[in-house]
């Protein structure tokens, strides 16, 4: 129970009640007068019409005086009905409702010393309790019993009559402030139940709200865990995949160098290319477990899609009208390949919402957000890549599943669902963050951002495409057979001599017992006992000059980096063609060469 406001206590009104129950005590006494005011009108109205028979004459100056009454009582129920009356005067105006029967039986008695008219003003004082404000009961009441009181001794009808109408006046206050306590615990009471169940509400609102919130965390949680799974999955595929894949790719080009019948070079090629297909899904795999390769530098955004667009444009075909619109010039720190692989995706996965037909549009612009506006993101600026298009759009469980691997709703043939897949994967490497927004029958909107860097934009430096045939001995370390007697025949087509080992213990041994320095060291980064960055280090307290390539088909572009950045010579993604290995291979030694040079005095 809420406390009551205020201690100010009197003998006729109790404890005075809070605002809030005064308030609604206001509007309840605007009520009781909108209902009383009619009986009142037909009591005048009947009283009028019996007073004759009753012995009362009605004389011209009493009729004129009921008129007048009945036309000010019908003006205050109008008044009230239309909500003239503010609830600040909701005690006074029923007072004056109360008052309008008394004052026209005073003056009929006035005017006629009928004493009979004493019983209906006994009525009208018994009545007292309908007014809710006990000082507003007391203010047009006192003054009506001591006026019956003076007419009573004019008339000489003290007696009973005066005693009978002080009596029914006493009992009439005393009711009132009865009924206005009951009515002010009353109104307390039903006041705090009201709050008590808004509080209630709120809370369980708020435990709705919490335990919705609660719900989608742990779908989320769960979502992000089965991504995690098939991520870690993925890696391992993609890992072994790009194993025999490059295999296949060294051998299938070895033989290729080799063939001279057009129909076996025309079918080698036909393995190669099947095989860079395969390659092209793992990349997509690595990229969505974010273990993929990135060489990051400081690129233009809007540049990626000046190199991307003609090809985007060739692939999509004719019926696809590709529009863009370019903002501010966002600068990104970003793999040029993997920032393009994302826009061909997203294209590709438009242009089949749209069956072939419509348009994509392409934007770019910078944007400031706040902390946490756009999923995990930090507050700054960040470069906004949108992709929108016409099609069919997606309801909101295939939102959901848009990014699974595998996870496609084209039909069985025309897609591998990893398009999406190595897109969430990439911008999360990027520490960028996507937004999607679809709706079925209206399209869909992907929304990329990626922080910005305040750096110049690098040029890509060009690879050589004939490399040069170096000597030496190059010492190749890779757990898998088929890949490194692949490397090994590549590495030997350039003029150099090979030698090879499964593991990093024997890839020491290796090492310790050749005689002579090696030219090159081809490390794989992921290989079982000794790990790549464990054999590099020991190879470094070995020869600290001695030049380091680094492959994988699964690694976190982390890592690489750290061993480049420790001086590693460079890094190669499984599976790699022959003319990548040689460029590499062509690049380190020629640098080496570079550098054993004598200096001129």
């Amino acid at each position: 129970m809420r406390e009551e406001t205020g201690d100010v206590r009197s003998w006729w009104a109790g404890v005075r009640p809070s605002p809030e129950v005064a308030t609604r005590l206001a509007e309840i006494a605007l009520v009781r007068a909108q209902v009383f005011l009619p009986i009142v009108i037909l009591a005048i109205t009947v009283a009028l019409v019996i007073s004759e028979p009753a012995g009362v004459p009605v004389t011209a100056p009493i009729f004129t005086l009921n008129v007048a009454v009945l036309i000010a009582a019908v003006v205050v129920f109008v008044g009230l009905r239309r909500t003239w009356f503010p609830t600040s005067q909701a005690h006074a105006i029923g007072a004056l409702v109360w008052l309008f029967a008394p004052i026209n039986t005073l003056v009929s008695t006035m005017l006629t010393d009928v004493a009979s008219l004493t019983l209906p003003l006994m009525i009208e004082l018994a009545s007292l309790p309908i007014l809710i404000h006990t000082r507003w009961a007391l203010i047009p009441s006192v003054p009506v019993v001591a006026t019956a009181l003076v007419l009573m001794i004019r008339s000489e009808t003290l007696g009973i009559f005066a005693i009978a109408v002080v009596g029914v006046w006493v009992v009439g206050i005393i009711m009132q402030i009865a009924l206005r306590r009951s009515m002010i615990r009353g109104e307390t009471h039903r006041i705090d139940l009201q709050h008590a169940l808004e509080a209630l509400k709120r809370e369980l609102g708020e435990r709705q709200r919490a335990e919705a919130d609660r719900e989608a965390l742990r779908d989320q949680f769960v979502h992000a865990q089965r991504m995690d799974a098939v991520g870690t999955l993925s890696a391992g595929l993609a890992h072994d995949m790009n194993n025999i894949l490059g295999g296949i790719m060294a051998f299938a080009e070895i033989l290729r160098s080799q063939a001279k019948d057009p129909e076996v070079q025309e079918d080698l090629d036909r393995i190669k290319h099947e095989a860079e297909r395969g390659a092209a899904l793992t990349r997509g795999l690595l990229a969505f477990s974010r273990r993929g390769a990135y060489r990051k530098r400081a690129i233009s955004l809007g540049g990626v899609i000046d190199d991307m667009a003609p090809l985007l444009a060739r692939t999509l075909g004719k019926n696809i009208k590709l529009e863009r619109t370019d903002g501010a010039i966002a600068i990104v720190d970003g793999d040029p390949a993997q920032l393009g692989q994302i826009l061909i995706n997203l294209g590709v996965n438009a242009a089949d919402a749209m069956d072939g037909t419509g348009t994509i549009w392409i934007a770019t612009d910078v944007v400031e957000l706040a902390a946490n506006m756009v999923g995990t993101l930090v507050a700054g600026s960040y470069a906004k890549l949108s992709v929108t298009d016409t099609g069919v759009g997606m309801d909101a469980p295939t939102q959901k599943r848009m990014f699974e691997p595998f996870f496609t709703t084209k039909p069985i043939g025309k897609g591998t669902g990893l398009g999406l897949a190595m897109v969430y994967g990439a911008i999360e490497a990027h520490g960028g963050a996507i937004v999607v927004v679809s709706a079925p029958g209206k399209g869909t909107t992907i929304e990329i951002y990626l922080p910005m860097v305040d750096e110049a934009p690098e040029r890509p430096k060009r690879a050589t495409t004939n490399p040069s045939v170096h000597r030496g001995v190059v010492l190749i370390i890779d757990d898998e057979a088929t890949m490194r007697a692949g490397t090994a025949r590549i590495i030997e087509q350039l003029g150099l001599s090979a030698l090879t080992a499964s593991d990093g213990d024997e890839a020491l041994a290796v090492f310790d017992n050749q005689e002579g320095d090696f030219a090159l060291v081809v490390l794989d980064m992921a290989m079982p006992r000794m790990p790549g960055a464990e054999c590099f280090r020991a190879l470094r307290q070995r020869a600290i000059d001695v030049p380091i390539l680094l492959m994988s088909g699964y690694t976190d572009h982390t890592a690489a980096q750290e061993l480049l950045e420790a001086g590693a010579n460079g890094f190669l993604e499984k599976p790699f063609t022959a003319e990548q290995l040689g460029n590499e291979v062509d690049r380190i030694l020629g640098r080496r060469a570079e550098a054993a040079q004598p200096q001129p005095a």
